[in-house]
């Protein structure tokens, strides 16, 4: 049998192997997950956000004109018309003021914007006080631990020898070794001054000393003179 009778058998074409239907489903699956977080990411961006800003905004808006206003009040009430939504909280700070929590959705389910405003009771009213933009029960509690810490700094040996060549250099102006500070200076230079003051006292009272000792006396007589005889008074009567 020659070769072209043995290979004259047909030929079955290579046909590429089906990918398995698992692996597209969870391709689709991904695909699907991908495209809500990239929806969610822009809502929370360009909608969540930007409506809390609006909103903030608008709150400090009205108050600004309340304030320029003779008789005119910001309520909850108006608060609550304006942003066009209720209070989804609502608290009392340790003042005694009503804290309206307001909340947009974010991209994700379980997260949201926040808005809170704090209301001043009067005459049976909520007034508008204050306000501001995030979660205010972690805002509060955070206020509260930084309070309540208190940092201790204790420097290293390092720095302590740091300080001090810093120290002598500031006050000597070369940082050389057996200098005085400035006001180690100050107060040499003022005992100087004093002790210069004291010697010049003394040098002059001891030479006012010697110089009343040196003076003559006119009332004793000088040496080899007799003492002078009292003269009579002119005004003195003759016997």
């Amino acid at each position: 049998m020659t070769d072209s009778q043995t290979n004259n058998e047909p030929k079955t074409p290579n046909t590429p192997a089906e990918p398995p239907k698992g692996s597209s489903k969870r391709l689709g699956i991904l695909l699907v997950v991908l495209a809500v977080a990239i929806g969610a990411m822009g809502y929370d961006r360009y909608v969540a956000r930007p409506a809390v800003e609006a909103a903030y905004a608008a709150i400090l808006a009205e108050n600004g004109k309340t304030y320029t206003t003779p008789g005119k009040t910001l309520t909850n009430k108006d608060v609550q018309k304006l942003i066009g939504k209720t209070p989804a909280k609502t608290l009392t700070d340790s003042d005694g003021n009503t804290v309206e929590i307001y909340q947009w959705r974010a991209g994700l389910p379980i997260r949201t914007h926040d808005l809170f405003a704090i209301y001043e009771s009067k005459d049976d009213c909520l007034i508008f006080r204050e306000g501001g933009t995030g979660n205010y029960e972690q805002i509060m509690k955070d206020s509260a631990n930084i309070s309540q810490e208190t940092t201790l700094i204790i420097p290293t040996a390092e720095e302590l020898d740091e300080y001090k060549r810093a120290d002598g250099e500031s006050n000597s102006g070369g940082g050389e070794a057996n200098t005085f500070s400035d006001a180690d200076q100050e107060s040499l230079e003022q005992a100087e001054e004093d002790k210069a003051n004291s010697e010049r006292s003394a040098s002059e009272t001891e030479g006012e000393d010697s110089d009343s000792a040196n003076a003559p006396d006119t009332a004793s007589p000088t040496n080899g003179k007799e003492p002078s005889k009292p003269q009579p008074s002119v005004n003195a009567s003759t016997p």
